[in-house]
C-alpha cells in the first residue's frame, strides 16, 4: 500500500518543523498569513516550505516590521533570499504580475511602510486565482483590511507554530491596528 502523503486539509497537525508545517498549510490554503517575532524564521522557513515548488515570485521591502531597514542592506538581505532557492523570480514591479497567466506562488515580505497603492495592489493580488500568496509580517496588526482575503494565519515561535482562527486575526487587526 502507498501512504498517501497530501495532508489532509480538514486535520492539519502542526509539530515544531516550521518549514514542513508552512508545506501543509500552503497546500491546503490559497492565501496564508505567516507571522511571529523576530528571529523565529518566518522568511526562512516559508522559502524552505516552497523550495521544491516552480514559479515562485518574491515581493521584498526595505524596511521590517518596525520600520528599520534590513541588517546590512537591502541588497545582502536579497542575495541572502536567492540563496535560500536561486530560481526565485525577484519582484521589482508588483503591476507586472497582473499580467502573469500560469500558477504561481507569491511570497510577499512585510505590509508595514506600503503606500495605499502598494496595499492595494496586494489586496487585487489577493483576489487573483492563480496566485497562492504568502503575506509574511512581524507584526499582524498591519494587515487592516487585508486580513478578510487571507485564509490561514500561522504564527511562528522558535519551537513550534500553531494557527490562529480567522476571526481573532480580524480582532487583533481590528483592535490593535487603531491609530
Amino acid at each position: 500500500m502507498v501512504e498517501n502523503r497530501e495532508p489532509d486539509c480538514n486535520n492539519i497537525l502542526l509539530t515544531e518543523d516550521s518549514a514542513e508545517n508552512l508545506k501543509k498549510v500552503i497546500h491546503c490554503y490559497k492565501n496564508v498569513l505567516v507571522c511571529g517575532v523576530k528571529g523565529v524564521g518566518k522568511i526562512t522557513n516559508t522559502v524552505q516550505a516552497v523550495r521544491d515548488r516552480p514559479n515562485v515570485y518574491y515581493v521584498g521591502n526595505p524596511v521590517d516590521y518596525e520600520g528599520k531597514k534590513r541588517p546590512g542592506s537591502y541588497d545582502k538581505y536579497i542575495t541572502y533570499i536567492l540563496s535560500l532557492k536561486n530560481d526565485i523570480s525577484i519582484v521589482k514591479d508588483m503591476e507586472a504580475l497582473f499580467s502573469v497567466s500560469e500558477e504561481i506562488i507569491l511570497i510577499i515580505d512585510e505590509i508595514y511602510g506600503r503606500s495605499d497603492a502598494e496595499l492595494a495592489r496586494i489586496s487585487r493580488l489577493l483576489d487573483m486565482p492563480n496566485i497562492r500568496v504568502i503575506q509574511i509580517v512581524g507584526c499582524m496588526k498591519y494587515m487592516s483590511g487585508l486580513i478578510e482575503k487571507i485564509d490561514a494565519i500561522v504564527e511562528l515561535h522558535l519551537d513550534a507554530a500553531f494557527m490562529i482562527e480567522k476571526e481573532l486575526g480580524k480582532a487583533i487587526c481590528d483592535i490593535l491596528g487603531r491609530k
